[in-house]
């Protein structure tokens, strides 16, 4: 794994300079701590830091074809980059090389932009074409390599990491704050795509590429799925077919020159890529798993239970609060921008971990999204339904008398968002800070700012089509493009790059993710069993006790930490940390003495206020160069 830069003065006068490349890349050390490297020509420069996993002592990037007219930078692993280097050579492209890196230059020479759709793998790169002098960036279907661009009328910046465009004198002398994306944030525990927490700086979406040509720059979607299917099959071809899918998706994930090994939770996720790697290699996997000293949190024993079925060479690590405290700052701080899963605590932990045995991990990240594991989600109520009859003026007097029913009184959150369409009711039900706590959190002063300002506009598109095809594949859609990409895979990227440590996700193999798309909702979730068909593609390959496990989720103890270990700094952050004008400090006052009065309903809010805290007070009231 890599990280990639680079910087384009768009009109073409004046130079890119070496130290203005390097400030960039060298940022991002660790996500490339074995080589590094520099292209430099008149306006345009491009950076890049590998981590060697392939093709060891080649492969030096920035690399170019046989004349110097393309260059190419390049993050991620392309599985299929064998086959695809055998059509090449038949064609007669000539290779210098054994890896992956060259192959998408030459299929760039053979096929132009649409290269990027032949690729099978995570990748992010940036191809400078002289012959036209256009820069062509592109990033995999789902979003595992992230990539990150700024573009105004003078200048194009990219980089694998915000933290490399912040390197930028250009950008750094005139960094602001993106109210669109702070709005989102309070409600989604982090910045959704496109945006970033950095006025000017977006992501490239998941799927896309742009075209940076003459100072304009082109985003186009190149890959897209969509859910939905009526059961054409019996249920013992699609768990034959799906078997099949996913037995290929883990062998080529297993080619590397380093050593590789797997994160093993205990749950069916991670423990069917452990059964399946245990059937392809002709030695005890490599499994790595996280505990807690708390014993209501702590399911080491589950992943230690699945260790002990296919013999792996098992490590785990049980973490403490000390373990937390120690680390905490600068593993939030890493993100560039807020970012509240607390759940990247420990994958900080079990990324570290691994990565004193092994360069390359499986996860079996994924699997709830695309077969159903999440079913609270699912169903549209019968009773929302009929609910939605109901005049307005009276959903509205019901919205306003539940504001003084007690937390706990169920059905309280339903009937504040009762005049609400569904589809934004599914959204705000679950935000960190729904649309009445925001308002309770933000000064006078930030909620003029924001007015006109949706914070669920992203995400709002993908469960508009609802009607269309059902809830049911519509959230499991929408958990796909956006939960997925926005959380999940930001975390396990961030994480495990933090430790120079590559992560491959085998159920997220596009061609997996488009076969389960098309797998009947009902065969997903059925009689009340979460992850139906993918359960019972499994079954015959893992223990019973995994199987019928009920999910936890990467749960961890925060509200004991933020209440004992953690309470001082809390505090200190989140009342002190700030010194701005954004927040309503009485209401956040009286938040916290509820949750330090022991109110769990709080754990959450005090969570994401400290982590946006802490990150306001490194980048505008601090030194954000210091940081590695």
């Amino acid at each position: 794994m890599c990280g990639i830069c680079g910087k384009v003065y768009i009109d073409g006068e004046r130079k890119v300079s070496g130290n203005e490349i390097t400030g960039m890349r060298d940022v991002m050390i660790r996500r490339g701590p074995d080589d590094a490297g520099l292209f430099i020509k008149n306006n345009v420069g491009l950076g890049h830091r590998r981590l060697s996993i392939i093709d060891l002592e080649a492969s030096h990037q920035p690399m170019s074809n046989e004349d110097g007219s393309i260059w190419i930078v390049f993050n991620g692993e392309i599985y299929s980059f064998k086959e695809l280097r055998d059509e090449l050579l038949k064609k007669g492209h000539v290779f210098k090389t054994k890896g992956d890196t060259e192959v998408i230059i030459h299929l760039y020479e053979e096929y132009g932009r649409d290269c990027v759709s032949m690729l099978r793998g995570m990748f992010a790169f940036a191809v400078w074409d002289s012959r036209d002098d256009s820069l062509f960036l592109a990033r995999d279907r789902i979003g595992k390599k992230p990539l990150h661009y700024y573009h105004d009328n003078k200048v194009f910046l990219f980089g694998s990491e915000i933290k490399s465009i912040l390197a930028d004198e250009y950008y750094n002398s005139k960094k602001e704050m993106d109210m669109h994306a702070l709005h989102s944030y309070f409600s989604f525990l982090c910045v959704p795509d496109p945006l970033t927490m950095f006025k000017g700086i977006r992501k490239l979406p998941a799927g896309h590429t742009l075209t940076l040509k003459r100072g304009r720059a082109d985003i186009n979607k190149y890959w897209d799925v969509n859910f939905g299917g009526t059961q054409v099959k019996t249920e013992k071809q699609y768990c034959e077919e799906l078997m099949e899918l996913l037995k290929e998706a883990v062998r080529i994930r297993l080619i590397s020159d380093v050593p590789l090994g797997a994160f093993l939770s205990g749950g069916i996720d991670s423990s069917s890529v452990v059964a399946l790697m245990s059937q392809l290699v002709d030695q005890p996997v490599k499994t790595f798993s996280i505990g807690f000293s708390e014993d209501r949190y702590n399911e080491s024993s589950d992943a230690r239970i699945v260790a002990e079925y296919f013999k792996t060479d098992h490590t785990e690590f049980i973490l403490n609060p000390k373990d937390i405290i120690t680390g905490i700052n600068e593993i939030l701080l890493y993100f560039d921008e807020p970012f509240a899963d607390s759940s990247a605590l420990p994958t900080y932990y079990v990324s570290k971990l691994a990565r004193e045995k092994v360069t390359v991990i499986l996860s079996g990240d994924g699997g709830d999204e695309l077969f159903g594991g999440y079913p609270w989600r699912a169903d549209r109520p019968g009773y929302q339904l009929a609910l939605s009859r109901l005049p307005m003026f009276l959903k509205k007097n019901l919205r306003f008398a539940a504001r003084f029913l007690p937390s706990a009184v169920k059905g309280k959150n339903f009937l504040r968002h009762i005049d609400m369409p569904y589809e934004r009711y599914i959204l705000d039900a679950k935000a960190v800070f729904n649309q009445e706590e925001r308002s309770s959190l933000y000064s006078d002063e930030l909620i003029n700012a924001l007015k006109g300002i949706d914070p669920y506009h992203y995400n709002l598109q993908y469960l508009k089509k609802a009607d269309d095809k059902g809830w049911t594949d519509s959230i499991m859609e929408y958990d796909l493009k956006t939960y997925l990409p926005n959380d999940i895979l930001t975390k396990v990227d961030r994480m495990s790059m933090f430790n120079s440590l590559e992560v491959r996700v085998p159920i997220l193999d596009h061609r997996v993710i488009e076969y389960a798309a098309v797998i009947p909702a009902s065969l997903k979730i059925k009689n009340g069993i979460s992850k139906y068909i993918f359960k019972k593609a499994m079954k015959d390959i893992l223990p019973k006790q995994v199987l019928g496990k009920i999910k936890h989720g990467f749960n961890l103890p925060l509200e004991t930490w933020l209440r004992t270990d953690l309470k001082k700094d809390v505090r200190e952050i989140i009342l002190n940390a700030g010194r701005h004008s954004y927040f309503n400090n009485a209401n956040i006052e009286a938040m916290l003495k509820k949750f330090f009065g022991g109110d769990d309903s709080y754990n959450f809010k005090v969570w994401e206020l400290y982590v946006f805290q802490l990150w306001y007070q490194k980048i505008f009231r601090g030194d954000d160069n210091e940081r590695s």
